[in-house]
């Protein structure tokens, strides 16, 4: 009795621990053939078959997110080509072995930098919500690089999606901040992601007022110059019958 073909391009793929197995048909696979999909711990000893994946034909596509429920277990899986008018033909493949905490791709955090004070607050918050509380146990690093002439660059940890507060930062320069996944587990070191960047806020000094003495050549004038000036805004009126008129320099910041 000649065996089913094989099926081929076995592809799991998984992202923030939602797994999907694909493959196609084997060369010379014979119409009505269907599939089915078991998975199996490194610890067990049977295959436990995936509920909805026990007659797939068209696509052949399976859902593994419920069969790996436990995100540090190693998991194989096996897919079964059976045809009904032949039911002796069976022909399996296993797929080498899947460890979800390992294996899943997982987004970086996403980070917002804005002033607060005279330091830098940086915020992180998970790609999907839906794994806040799995984000909010890893350990990070974050990278704090400053465009000043050295081009000096600094490291922090964190050990959660808490506020981060930079501090004893110069001020009125600009800080960029990229955070990366670390130490947690074994190959889940990642690369550091694009920095995201605002300026310290600048130190201000007080602004100097100018005042010019004005005198009004008649009550008339005086009264009504006096009036305009009074409501818009810029006028102290004095005891002897004349008037200030001030403005404030802009602040400027230190250099």
């Amino acid at each position: 009795m000649i065996k089913l073909p094989s099926p081929v391009n076995i592809n799991l793929t998984s992202s923030h621990f939602k797994h999907e197995l694909r493959w196609e048909p084997g060369p010379g696979t014979p119409t009505g053939v269907y599939y089915q999909v078991a998975v199996m711990t490194d610890k067990g000893t049977i295959w436990v078959p995936v509920s909805g994946c026990q007659h797939v034909q068209s696509p052949l596509v399976c859902n593994l997110t419920e069969a790996f429920p436990v995100r540090d277990q190693l998991y194989f899986t096996s897919i079964s080509a059976l045809l009904d008018s032949q039911p002796g033909k069976v022909t399996v493949v296993i797929h080498p072995g899947f460890e979800p905490i390992k294996n899943t791709a997982l987004d970086l955090p996403l980070l917002t930098v804005t002033p607060c004070g005279q330091d830098l607050c940086v915020d992180p918050r998970p790609p999907v919500e839906h794994l806040r509380a799995f984000y909010d146990n890893l350990h990070y690093q974050l990278r704090i690089q400053s465009n000043n002439a050295n081009n000096a660059q600094s490291f922090m940890d964190s050990r959660s999606l808490e506020r981060v507060i930079l501090k004893n930062l110069a001020s009125g320069r600009q800080y960029c901040v990229s955070v990366r996944i670390s130490h947690v587990w074994e190959r889940r070191k990642s690369n550091y992601s694009q920095p995201v960047c605002a300026f310290t806020p600048a130190h201000y000094t007080a602004g100097t007022a100018l005042c010019v003495r004005v005198h009004s050549p008649t009550i008339l004038f005086s009264m009504y110059h006096n009036m305009l000036l009074f409501y818009s805004g810029i006028i102290f009126q004095s005891p002897y019958d004349c008037c200030f008129i001030c403005s404030l320099s802009p602040w400027r910041p230190h250099q």
